[in-house]
C-alpha cells in the first residue's frame, strides 16, 4: 500500500530543491557557455510553461533524441513537472529502433536536437500518433523550443507531479530480442539520486565530465553532482 509519510519527494521537486540552494553557482558549462543554478531553475519554469500549454492528459509520454545538452536536461525536468512521462530515444539507435520506441511508448511530443540529428525530420514525419514536434533551435519541421520559450517569458517552475504518476520509460538494449520499455513511477524513481550518493564518492563541488549520452546511464550522476553543489 502507498502511503505519502513513506516516499521521497518527486525528483524533479528534489531538482528544484537543489538548484535553489545554490543560485549562483554554475550547474551546466560546455565549450563557449554555462549555466547558473537559477538559470536552470529560470529556463525550466519557462520549459515548463510551454508544455502546459500544450493541455497534454498526465502520463502522456514526451520523447527526446539529442546529444548532451543542458536545455534537454532542463526540458525533461520541466515535463516531469508538469505530470508528463520522459523517454530517451539513444542517440546512437537506428531510424527502425527510434521509431519501434516512439510507437511503443505512444510518445504525443517529440523533442529533437537538430543540429546533431540528422535524420530528425524524417523520424518525426514517419512516427505514427506524434502531435507536437519541437526542435532544439531552428530547422526545417517542428517548432522551435527555443523560440518558443523566449515567446512565453518569465514562469515559476511549480511541481505538480505525485508519487503515483510515471516518471520514465527507460529502454532497455533489446539484447534478448525488442527493446523493452521499464516504466517508473515517481514512488519508485524518486530514490534514485540519494542511492548514488550512498554509493559514489562523490566530492564536494565535483565537476563531472558527461562524455557519455546523459540519455541513459550517465545522465543519472547529474542530480547527484548537483546535490554535491557542482557542476
Amino acid at each position: 500500500m502507498h502511503h505519502q509519510l513513506h516516499s521521497f519527494p518527486v525528483v524533479c521537486e528534489q531538482t528544484l530543491l537543489t538548484l535553489s540552494r545554490h543560485p549562483s553557482r554554475i550547474a551546466f558549462s560546455w565549450p563557449g557557455g554555462s549555466l547558473s543554478y537559477q538559470g536552470a531553475i529560470d529556463l525550466i519554469g519557462r520549459m515548463q510553461s510551454v508544455f502546459m500549454r500544450l493541455g497534454l492528459q498526465p502520463g502522456t509520454c514526451v520523447a527526446f533524441l539529442t546529444a548532451n545538452r543542458a536545455d534537454t536536461w532542463c526540458a525533461g525536468i520541466a515535463a516531469q513537472l508538469s505530470r508528463l512521462a520522459i523517454t530517451w530515444l539513444h542517440p546512437l539507435g537506428s531510424l527502425d529502433d527510434q521509431l519501434f520506441q516512439l510507437a511503443d511508448s505512444e510518445s504525443q511530443v517529440l523533442v529533437v536536437d537538430a543540429a546533431a540529428v540528422a535524420e530528425g525530420g524524417e523520424l518525426a514525419s514517419r512516427a505514427d500518433g506524434l502531435r507536437h514536434v519541437f526542435t532544439l533551435g531552428p530547422a526545417g519541421y517542428g517548432a522551435d523550443l527555443l523560440s518558443a520559450i523566449e515567446a512565453a517569458g518569465q514562469a515559476s517552475a511549480r511541481n505538480f507531479a505525485t508519487p503515483t504518476d510515471v516518471a520514465t520509460l527507460n529502454y532497455t538494449g533489446g539484447t534478448t530480442g525488442k527493446s523493452k520499455g521499464a516504466l517508473r513511477h515517481h514512488r519508485e524513481y524518486g530514490g534514485f539520486a540519494t542511492a548514488i550518493l550512498a554509493d559514489f564518492e562523490i566530492p564536494e563541488r565535483a565537476s563531472y565530465l558527461a562524455v557519455a549520452p546523459i540519455s541513459h546511464v550517465a545522465g543519472t550522476k547529474v542530480l547527484p553532482t548537483l546535490m554535491r553543489g557542482g557542476t
